[in-house]
């Protein structure tokens, strides 16, 4: 049982990331349309860890019309600052 539990707590802290926006590339993003642009400010913001950019991208989602975090993307058009201390990260935001 606890086997059981413990592929399931596993399981659920990797498949997380799916119900987050997901980045798009800048060949993929004609396939989409634009919702809106997001600019998130913050020093110490690393690459590689965009948890609290995901979390700005899917508040903007839905406060851009309801879009749910599973059909929301996002394509980073510009970053300020270096590769593990950005200050500025410029998003644009799509829906599919």
């Amino acid at each position: 049982m606890k086997f059981i539990l413990s592929v399931l707590a596993v399981s659920i802290l990797f498949s997380a990331s799916s119900f987050a926006a997901k980045e798009i590339t800048a060949e993929e993003f004609s396939s989409y349309t634009k919702i809106g642009e997001l600019s998130v400010k913050q020093s110490g913001l690393p690459i590689g860890n965009h948890a609290e950019l995901l979390h700005a991208v899917d508040k903007k989602c839905q406060d851009l019309g309801g879009v749910k975090t599973d059909n929301c993307y996002y394509l980073i058009i510009d970053k300020t600052g270096n590769e593990t201390n950005y200050q500025n990260i410029d998003v644009e935001i799509f829906k599919k």
